[in-house]
């Protein structure tokens, strides 16, 4: 990752220096020659930080030399970020937002102004950025010299990421070395004695260390043919820790009662989702996995077992566990332990992974080697699908001689060599590559990874640097793809086109990328008030996890965070007071959410004007966030921010009128604000947008504060669907024909609702006139009208059963044969047509999730 900085800094460097005349060399006058330095600093360690990296779990030393390097390229970082900003603002300050009416004497006067306010702002800013290099470059001085001393090796050659044509999922769903112990479980399953049946639903556990195949062989028996038709409910609940008692019952109510909305309420009490499951379960005998459960202590499972007492005799429950204590506390009649497999299904594992689309000959040349590599994974699944990941690509002995001999297998460090198969795999990354991978230890364990949501994440942070329109994203999915490839990313989710959509960590890799940066992210779960002092703490990114309740946050020490999400279980609330002393100290954030709280004070109208001085913030998010009513002016102030994401605020009623201003912004998300009647024109001037998801505005064009439908004129880089609130006194053909959707090349689908009886639906496709690769749907206002008070939550779960019956998931596979799957799509479009004109987010959620494409959050929706 070191080089990725390294890489990142001198490219940063010269893109501002290059012009040595321009507004750049005006903020470090003085210190032109400590800016010279500061570039042969880091070029003269461009080429061996790699080589540290390697080397750094065999000398502590060493180790502790590349955290100095780090830390002094963090804030060198910061401070080009900074000085890039104040050659923006200068560029910027004679651009004002007069108008042609404004007077020439008010002009002159406010130029004056902004001249004598620029020019002190200037002497300052220099003054700042001046100082800071210098330091830094003092310090940089000591580490090159130091480096000398560990002998370390120039690698000059830069690997870059494969191509996305040529990146192939293997599939590897095959269970190697497991038959044996399926056959056994099935058999305790369906052919049970009757001395296991009692009071107590029989329980089978297995167990096994992380990377044994413990998820994989429980997925392989809950979709057996055997197991679908003997059972009449099957139910698949993803533990991982902690224990949530209110989530696992909302998963299983869910399963057993589709049709259900009390799985959908918030704040409902455990003991209601309880006895709602035990009606379910009287008549039917079902079969429940838990899998990867972690506590061991009894009190959290014996809250729920009552509740299974009722249960139809033959109903099972199937564990997996890296515990043996979970297994007994649980009470297990059954456990089976997951033994290391053997040398010989080891290298059919690799085999199969690595040599996916090879010739034959080729093969037989590297089996000698790639057997001698497939004993080093030590009897571990994972290890082995890693490895194979990471010689897929080489085609030399040479290559593959070298990952034998590796320096990293004698290191011996860490849970007694399980991550080494992976530390070879990630040293095979390239630079940038990796920087992303590691940014991967912010995200919660077990849960779905949202491909769209990480890629943005890593553009926040500056891990991508094209600089044109698309190839950012592009970029990005470079570095997804490489990821998945090499088998850090598993279960993926895709659309109805094949595009992956979402996918899953294994636990293991996630412990590993945990392990790479345990000095750089810090994850704190709390239960109710939070008081954090992270002054003694050298960690750039911050993930916070409140459970119960609590209104109480205070954090010390963030002053050079990076990252901050902030995740509540629905019953925290944060005052402005505790939020403006947090964001005061985090000036570095360049992302920023928040996830399911509830800020409240006296007369809460407006989010902490404070948030308008986070300079550096990229991304910023309040995901199902209640309280904020209005996104206030300061926010407008983020002139880097990329994506702004306001998704299911309930209580939102107006964007700040000053929108505009974020000329950077690419991804504005407002599904599910169903109170958000105020679009500004504003954003018709962001021409950076990729992905705007919902919008509101008027057909006639009178209102000159709205947005009109004309204002689309700019936005030709939009992608994907856009769905269309329209409104207004009938439709303004020149408005209309201003939007110039045949320009928007990108976008694939305009669903439009019209919300005014005097717009009629066959002049709106008239009036735009839209591209034949362009398709538009209208819904006229009768259809609104009609349906308008269908409650949002039963079209919500309307959607969910369609998504839950076909969706892909962990320990699921499609159920039903594709007839079955196309006629079952078809009767919920047609059963919820009508609603879904007028339920703004419902719209998405079931022309998405009838097709496969739903993000990795519904499974939490309000």
């Amino acid at each position: 990752m070191a080089e990725a900085i390294v890489s990142t800094i001198l490219k940063q460097l010269n893109a501002i220096t290059s012009d040595k005349a321009s507004e750049a060399w005006t903020l470090v006058r003085g210190v032109e020659e400590d800016v010279k330095r500061l570039e042969r600093n880091f070029e003269a360690l461009q080429y061996e930080v790699e080589d540290a990296e390697e080397k750094q779990y065999l000398d502590k030393s060493l180790k502790h030399w590349l955290d100095r390097f780090k830390e002094v390229s963090y804030d060198m970082e910061d401070v080009l970020d900074e000085w890039k900003i104040a050659i923006q603002e200068m560029q910027s300050a004679d651009y004002g937002d007069e108008t042609s009416t404004t007077s020439i004497l008010t002009r002159m006067v406010r130029l004056l102004f902004v001249s004598c306010f620029s020019f002190v702002s200037q002497v300052v800013k220099r003054h700042e950025i001046g100082t800071r290099i210098k330091y830094l470059n003092e310090k940089l001085d000591q580490i090159v010299k130091d480096k000398d001393k560990f002998g370390l090796i120039k690698r000059e050659m830069i690997k870059q990421p494969k191509p996305s044509e040529s990146t192939s999922f293997v599939d590897v769903s095959k269970l190697y070395g497991r038959l044996g112990v399926k056959e056994d479980i099935i058999e305790k399953l369906l052919f049970g004695t009757s001395e296991e049946e009692g009071s107590c639903i029989p329980t089978i556990s297995i167990v096994g260390m992380g990377g044994l195949g413990k998820t994989a062989l429980a997925q392989l028996i809950y979709n057996d043919h055997r197991i679908q038709a003997y059972f009449d409910k099957i139910i698949w609940v993803s533990v991982s820790d902690p224990f949530d008692q209110i989530q696992i019952a909302k998963a299983i109510l869910e399963a057993l009662d589709p049709g259900s909305t009390i799985s959908l309420q918030n704040n409902i009490p455990l003991q209601a989702l309880l006895s709602s499951i035990r009606g379910n379960i009287k008549e039917k005998k079902f079969f429940l996995v838990l899998d990867d459960v972690w506590v061991d202590h009894g009190q959290d499972w014996e809250q729920l077992r009552p509740t299974f007492q009722f249960h139809m005799l033959g109903s099972r429950i199937l564990i997996t566990t890296r515990k043996e204590s979970v297994a007994k506390h649980m009470e297990s009649s059954h456990v089976f332990h997951l033994d290391l497999l053997s040398e010989e299904i080891c290298w059919i594992i690799l085999r199969q992974k690595a040599f996916s689309g090879r010739k034959s000959i080729s093969c037989e040349n590297l089996e000698d080697i790639g057997r001698k590599i497939a004993k080093k994974c030590k009897g571990l699944p994972l290890a082995a699908k890693t490895l194979g990941g990471l010689l897929q690509d080489k085609l030399r002995r040479e290559e593959w001689q070298n990952v034998l001999n590796s320096e990293i297998w004698k290191s011996g460090f860490a849970k007694e060599d399980i991550f080494t198969p992976l530390l070879l795999s990630y040293y095979d990354l390239p630079s940038a590559v990796k920087r992303c991978f590691l940014y991967c230890a912010i995200l919660p364990k077990g849960d779905r990874i949202d491909k769209d949501k990480l890629v943005q994440s890593w553009m926040g942070q500056g891990y991508l640097n094209f600089d044109d329109n698309l190839g950012t994203e592009l970029e990005g999915e470079d570095c997804f793809k490489c990821l998945a490839s090499c088998s850090f990313f598993q279960d993926f989710e895709k659309d109805n086109k094949g595009d992956i959509i979402s996918c899953k960590m294994h636990d293991l890799v996630h412990d590993f990328v945990q392990f790479l940066t345990k000095d750089g992210f810090i994850t704190e779960e709390k239960v109710g008030n939070l008081i954090l002092d992270l002054s003694s703490k050298k960690a750039r990114h911050l993930r916070l996890e409140f459970r119960g309740r609590g209104d109480t946050l205070s954090i010390n020490g963030a002053d050079k965070f990076r990252s901050c999400v902030a995740v509540s279980d629905g019953f925290n609330r944060i005052t402005n007071a505790d939020l403006q002393n947090f964001l005061s100290q985090s000036k570095h954030l360049r992302l920023l959410e928040f996830q399911r709280f509830e800020f409240f004070d006296v007369d809460v109208k407006e989010f902490p004007r404070y948030i308008g001085k986070l300079i550096h913030l990229r991304y910023l998010g309040f995901e199902s966030c209640n309280g904020i009513k209005n996104l206030i002016e300061a926010v407008c102030e983020l002139h880097n921010l990329q994506s702004l994401n306001l998704r299911l605020c309930y209580q939102l009623q107006k964007l700040p009128v000053g929108i505009g201003k974020l000329i950077n912004l690419r991804y504005l998300s407002t599904e599910g604000c169903k109170n958000l009647a105020y679009y500004p024109k504003g954003i018709s001037n962001l021409t950076a947008l990729l992905r705007l998801d919902k919008i509101r505005m008027r057909a006639d064009g009178i209102d000159s504060d709205e947005f009109s439908i004309g204002n689309l004129e700019n936005l030709d880089l939009l992608t994907g669907n856009l769905r269309v609130e329209l409104t207004g006194n009938g439709i303004d053909w020149n408005e209309a024909k201003r939007a110039k959707l045949h320009n928007k090349i990108h976008l694939k689908r305009m669903y439009i609702c019209i919300d005014s009886p005097d717009i009629k639906k066959e002049e709106v496709v008239q009036a735009l006139n839209p591209p034949s690769n362009l398709h538009v749907t209208p819904f006229d206002y009768n259809t609104w009208t009609q349906v308008q008070f269908i409650p949002l939550v039963q079209i919500l779960q309307m959607a969910r059963n369609g998504r839950r019956r076909f969706r892909l998931s962990s320990g699921e596979k499609k159920l039903y044969t594709i007839k079955e799957e196309r006629e079952y799509k078809n009767a919920i479009k047609e059963k919820t047509r009508v609603a879904l004109s007028v339920q703004k987010a419902a719209l998405q959620f079931i022309d998405s999730g009838v097709s496969g494409n739903w993000e990795n959050d519904t499974d939490r929706e309000h």
